[in-house]
């Protein structure tokens, strides 16, 4: 529900009016501007407006299911500014949010109601067919969903043929070369070892001469510097070091023997670079790493498996898509069937409520137009059809339907059909009628309310003194406009204005009345 509306500058209107979740009513003589107040909600949704200026701004609060939605639009540097709970928004985000939460109806302008989207909610709500399309809807989804899958499938067999021999090429290419691949870090490190063989020859032979087998050699003099230490006898400790590091060094010696030799292989590192070389180009082709390069050959067997299989799954999906087209039509026959029930219903509906709302001359009648196929909505589509003249024939509305017309079918229609969250902004709904056939459309409009929030222009007391708030506008000396809430004293003599021109002892009474008629 709309919960509150703020104004600034805009024309002469600056104020703010909080709603009731009701019946709202707005008056106020000619010229204060109980429409302009109205359009400025257009002007919210994007409209052009001849009566803003720098700094005019229109701001809205609505409260939906506990939860609060902020829409402001305002001129600011010669140019608007959209704003949803305070962030900066495009224009058409604001426009979305508006469509979806008010419904805009008035003499001059054409109502979203009418759109057949609606027309169809209203027959289905009559019918009592919601939990029907429900079911149909959700086959409807099933079948479209099917008949894609279908299509993507022909699509790929279509091009099975070069996919598979790519596939069959690519889990080749993959498997023969797969034993390498897992071998990567084994080749790694004999490229590492082979690449330095003769490098370690050289070193082993230098080590070797130096330490043992040259001459001198390093083992030859510490050999020699024990004897001539040992012969002094004079220094014992000394000597047996000398004697164990000429022992320690031939250990060395003996461990450079057996450690320092090159590799031996039966790959050349011509060989094994040139099978590194086959690795990494795998890797380029299907993966930056083995794992990578394994996961793609698992997903191209299974879509290899998947395209070999192709018919047996196209026949399974033809026969799904017909067992559901089946049932989607079993459905929306029955949907169909109590369509047909409910139209003649909505008639009814339509033709005693034109009778209470003074048009007794007026045909209406709902038409079924089936479809060449299934739709998201059925197997047909509705139209309402309207002659206000029994001289005339009946016609889509759009080409029959007067203002005025329009109007009174709205409150029957909506009378039928909740719109939920939807708030019904109603602007002189009730222009050009008077007497019983106000009261009805009082009711009708007091009806409403009790489903949904509604916001009117009235000049009626029959629709004013229905409402549950009443918001007043009134020209200051100033020319700017002020709005206010009527308490229910203010009300009465409002209505006694409305009633007789002036408050008078028989028009207060005629007032009291009429506001204790709706109490009761």
């Amino acid at each position: 529900m709309l919960e509150e509306l703020r104004l600034g500058d805009f024309g002469a209107i600056s104020g703010e009016l909080l709603f009731s979740s009701g019946f709202n009513v707005i008056v106020g003589e000619t010229g204060t501007g109980k429409s302009l107040l109205l359009s400025s909600i257009l002007f919210l949704k994007g409209e052009k407006s001849q009566v803003v200026k720098e700094g005019s701004f229109v701001e809205a609060h609505f409260a939906l299911n506990g939860q609060e939605l902020s829409l402001r639009r305002e001129i600011k540097g010669g140019r608007s500014r959209y704003f949803l709970n305070g962030m900066r928004v495009p224009a058409a985000k604001v426009k979305e949010e508006l469509e979806r939460l008010v419904l805009f109806q008035s003499q001059r302008l054409a109502s979203e109601l009418l759109k057949p989207s609606y027309q169809l909610k209203v027959l289905d709500a009559v019918s009592q067919a919601q939990e029907l399309l429900s079911r149909y809807r959700e086959l409807f989804k099933r079948y479209s969903s099917l008949l894609k899958e279908r299509e993507e499938l022909l699509r790929q067999m279509a091009e099975r043929e070069r996919e598979l021999d790519l596939l069959k090429y690519q889990i080749n290419e993959i498997e023969e070369e797969l034993p390498l691949l897992e071998r990567e870090e084994e080749l790694l490190e004999l490229k590492e070892l082979v690449s330095k063989a003769e490098e370690v020859g050289r070193v082993r032979e230098s080590l070797l001469s130096d330490l043992y087998s040259g001459s001198p050699s390093a083992l030859d003099l510490v050999g020699r510097a024990s004897s001539r230490l040992e012969a002094l006898g004079l220094y014992p400790e000394l000597t047996k070091k000398l004697t164990d590091l000429y022992y320690e060094l031939e250990a060395v010696c003996s461990e450079i023997e057996r450690t320092l030799v090159p590799p031996e292989t039966d790959f050349t590192l011509e060989e094994i670079e040139e099978k590194l070389y086959r690795i990494e180009k795998l890797k380029r082709k299907y993966g930056y790493t083995v794992k990578e390069v394994k996961s793609f050959l698992k997903r191209a067997k299974e879509r290899l498996s998947l395209l070999e299989n192709a018919e047996f799954e196209l026949e399974r999906l033809q026969e799904e898509v017909k067992r559901t087209y089946r049932q989607l039509l079993s459905v929306g026959r029955e949907l169909s069937e109590r369509r047909k029930g409910g139209k003649e219903l909505l008639k009814d509906k339509v033709l005693s409520s034109f009778k209470e709302l003074g048009l007794s001359q007026a045909r209406f009648e709902p038409k079924l137009v089936e479809l060449e196929s299934p739709s998201y909505n059925g197997l047909e589509r509705v139209e309402f059809l309207f002659s206000g003249n029994p001289k005339l024939p009946l016609a889509p509305l759009s080409d029959s339907i007067s203002g005025g017309e329009l109007s009174r079918l709205l409150l029957t229609l909506l009378s039928i059909l909740s719109l939920g969250n939807v708030t019904v902004v109603f602007d002189e709904i009730d222009a050009g009628t008077s007497g019983k056939i106000l009261r009805k459309v009082a009711e009708k409009l007091k009806e409403i309310a009790k489903r949904q929030q509604v916001i009117a222009v009235s000049h009626s007391p029959q629709v004013v003194a229905a409402a549950d708030k009443v918001f007043k506008l009134e020209k200051l000396e100033s020319g700017e406009v002020a709005v206010r809430e009527l308490s229910r004293e203010e009300l009465l003599l409002e209505l006694a204005v409305m009633i007789s021109g002036e408050q008078s002892r028989a028009s207060l009474e005629a007032a009291r009345d009429l506001l204790k008629s709706w109490e009761e």
